[in-house]
Parts: structure tokens; sequence; C-alpha cells
């Protein structure tokens, strides 16, 4: 398994990583390695890193499915353990931070992990997240590229070892999507994402993900969580699954999951405050759409953690005046009132457009309606008045006013169509009923 082995030993690439520790010494003035560097987690992970890159095409991430493929990834993951592993018997005060350095090394593009002051995106490091569960105890994720996995490790029976790896991890009751099987190394390859498969949308990996620490229940057993991507090739839109974990001293209980879209720049992630944690997540509008690279409809999903447990409060919009702005939209489509939600004068102003745009949809589907990519977009509030400047490839460019109406907070109050303007939404204009 390991490219740089004596040529007879080969066929070991097919095996298991633990075989390499009983690996014969080879000589260095051929430029091979000895059975105690074969043993050392950084070798080991460097070389199954090189037998796994022989396995995947060319700016691809997946792997070919083979069983050396296989073996390499398992190895890598070994190696990382135990590097972690290592670090913690040879220094007991070990920090979660530490951990990141120790499993930076492991890249052969390790040099990166000193590099101090402002950097170029390329090389800043991002291959790992550690946190701190208990008294030496640690989760860890570890990832290569867009390939990942998690694992916990800590003492058991006097000896620090692996206590638990997601990859590996038992079906889990509460996980009603089928997400923590993605994780499993023999999903990192194409067949279980090629057409006909078994398997559901989010069932199959690879995945790499940050780690988040959360309070421990009320029996003080630690709880965490994992914000976890899909690795694909191309968009900046990707799926992402979120899991919140619990630590019982054996292994991790599923307490919570889901999934998710997210545009890999938006403003916003996952965060724990204040006794909430939210994750941030991108959905679409039902009468316009956003590009892969932009943020679209930003919605929040929030869990109350107690130490009784993990409560789904559901989401809340980000973009509740774009939401509001797309119900009109919606309700002029489909011949419904918008008496409670715009004046007469913004219905009048837009309702010609919207017939536009629904001739134009239907020639593409029967009930299909769109007014095209949603553009520039800007925001203001001034006390219970909100300024939006609005944009959309088949509508152009409006301005709103947004205000309070006998007590709801959401009414389309005027709309105004800017002549002639075709620069970036800067400044909506003054409210015009002041």
């Amino acid at each position: 398994m390991l490219a740089s082995l004596c040529l007879n030993f080969a066929s070991m690439r097919i095996l298991p990583y633990f075989v390499l520790l009983f690996a014969l010494p080879c000589s260095r003035a051929s430029g091979q390695i000895s059975a105690a560097s074969a043993a050392d987690p950084i070798a080991r992970y460097r070389a199954a890193e090189k037998t796994l890159a022989a396995h995947i095409r060319e700016y691809d991430f997946l792997h070919d499915d083979s069983p050396e493929a296989i073996a390499a990834l398992k190895a890598m993951w070994a190696a990382s353990a135990d590097a972690v592993i290592e670090q913690l018997a040879t220094n007991p005060k070990t920090s979660a931070a530490d951990l990141d350095k120790t499993l930076c090394q492991l890249e052969p593009e390790a040099y990166r992990c000193n590099i101090k002051g402002p950097v170029a995106p390329e090389d800043v490091v991002t291959a790992s997240d550690a946190i701190q569960l208990g008294v030496g105890i640690f989760a860890v994720s570890q990832f290569n590229g867009e390939v990942g996995t998690v694992f916990i490790v800590g003492p058991r029976e006097g000896k620090t070892t692996l206590l638990w790896s997601i990859s590996t991890a038992v079906p889990q009751p509460l996980d009603r999507h089928g997400l923590i099987g993605a994780w499993r190394v023999e999903r990192a390859g194409g067949a279980c994402r090629d057409k006909g498969t078994k398997f559901k949308p989010g069932q199959c990996g690879p995945l790499y993900a940050s780690l988040g620490l959360l309070p421990a229940d009320a029996q003080g057993r630690p709880r965490f969580y994992i914000d976890g991507g899909y690795a694909q090739m191309l968009g900046a839109t990707v799926g992402h699954q979120a899991t919140v974990w619990r630590w019982n001293g054996d292994a991790a209980e599923l307490l919570w999951e889901d999934w998710y879209d997210f545009m890999i720049d938006q403003a916003r992630g996952s965060e724990f405050k204040d006794g909430m944690l939210t994750f941030e997540e991108k959905e679409d509008f039902r009468t316009f759409f956003g590009c892969g690279s932009c943020e679209a409809r930003q919605m929040q999903r929030r869990l109350r953690v107690t130490p009784a447990g993990i409560e789904d409060l559901g989401k809340v919009s980000l973009r509740p005046e774009l939401d509001l702005i797309d119900e009109l939209f919606w309700r002029l489509a489909h011949g419904l009132s918008t008496a409670d939600i715009a004046s007469p004068q913004v219905a009048m102003l837009i309702k010609p457009q919207i017939a536009d745009a629904k001739r134009e949809s239907r020639k593409i589907a029967r009930n299909w309606l769109s007014v095209g990519m949603l553009g520039d977009v800007a925001h203001q509030r001034a006390g219970d008045v909100d300024q939006v400047c609005f944009t959309a490839d088949d509508i152009g460019r409006i301005y709103f006013t947004i205000q309070e109406n006998q007590g709801k907070p959401e009414f389309l109050s005027h709309a105004e169509e800017p002549p002639g303007n075709y620069d970036d939404c800067a400044k909506p204009p003054a409210d015009p009923a002041k």
C-alpha cells in the first residue's frame, strides 16, 4: 500500500494499513523506507494518500471503488487517528489547537502549517478541526481536499485509543434521511452517485466538516455538532448535512439531523450562541431564482439546546422583504387578492409585468412562473419604513416601500420604476410619502 515500499511488497497495497506495522526493513540506499518509518502516522498517511490519488481521476474527488482505493482511504483515516493518539500519549496536556497542528503535518504541503501573518487563500490550512469533549477526549474532523471523516479519541482501560468513527458508526434511530452512511469510505466513490443507484440524495459522500462544542446535558454527557459539506466538482451552492451528537462514554448518539443547501461564500454559517444553535440555509423563492454564487433566499434553522435535549424551533427567513415581494408576484400571477399585502398602486404597476412573465414562462412549462434571476438588491430601514431596490432579469428594477399597515409590519405601500437606471442598486429613493 505504501508507494515507497520495496518492490517485493507491492502486493501489500490492497491490504489494510496495519499490515505496514509488520513490514520488513528495506534499504535506505535504494530510496526505500524502514519498518519504523512505515509505522509513523505521517509516513503512512502520505503513502496511503498517494495510493488513493492513483485511483482518482484528474480534477475529481470520487475514488474508483476499487479495493485498493477503499483500503487506502481507510488507512488515511487510521493514520489520522493514530497521529492524534500519539500526540495525546506524548503530551497529556495537549489542546485542540495542538491537535490541529499535528493533523496539519500529515499533509504533503505541511509547510503551510507554519505560515504566519496574512496568507493567500490557497495557503490557508483548513484540513482539520478538533474540539475537546472531556478530560483527554477529543472529537476531530479531518479532511483531504473535500474528502473527510470525523472521529473521537480518548482513554479506555488506561490507554488512549480510537473510541468512535463516523465512517463506521452503527445506524442511528434518529437518522430519518439515512445521512450518516454517506461518511462510509465505500460511499466516497463514483458508484454510489451513479444513475440508478439504490442510494437517495444525501446518502452518498464524500464529505468534509467543521465541529462545534455544545453544553453538556443534564447528566453531564458531552454534546457537539457536525456541519458537513458534500464534495462536488462545480458550483458555489453545495449540499450540507447538519447533525447534533451526544457522547455517552462508549459511542456518539445522534440527537438531531437534517440537510440543506449552502452558498460557499454566504455571510453567515453555523453558530452556537446564547443557548441557540443556528444553521444558515439557502432556499428558493417561488417566482424568481438566485444564481449559484448568490445567497438568494436565506433561511435560519434554529435549535434550542437545553439540559433536557434539543428543541427544533424550525426556520425563519432572513430576507422577509424579498419574501413579501415574492408573495406579491405569486398572488398576481394566480389571480389572488393582494389587498392585505400591497396598495392598489403597487398592484397596478406590477400586474402587467407579471402577466408578461407568465406568458413567457408558459412557453417553457405550463404551470411554471418566473420573472427571471434575482439581480441587484439593496435594502435599508428607517424607523418603521423599509426601502427596497429589487431587480430581476424579466421584470427590471423596481423600488418598493414597505411599511406598517394597521399594526401589520409587511405591507408594500408604494412602487416605482426608475427611468433609464441601469446602474447597480446603491440606495433606494426616499419614502415618497414623506
